[in-house]
């Protein structure tokens, strides 16, 4: 039996789509909101679609607000 289950996923990707092509960059772990919209400001022209990949994680949130 192959698993297919995920604990962790560290990685914060955005992917970028545009008319004409599309761009993909990583994110500090840790980045906000406000950090993607300074990346993408950075861009010549607005994205038509943003997707993003997110680093999660299996602890519970009471676990992330401790640092455990």
């Amino acid at each position: 039996m192959i698993s297919t289950r995920v604990s962790e996923i560290q990685a914060n990707h955005v992917a970028a789509l545009f008319a004409a092509n599309a761009i993909s960059f990583s994110l500090a772990q840790g980045a906000t909101f406000a950090d993607l919209a300074d990346s993408l400001g950075q861009l010549d022209s607005l994205p038509t679609a943003i997707y993003l990949t997110v680093g999660v994680s299996n602890r519970p949130v009471s676990a992330l607000h401790s640092g455990i």
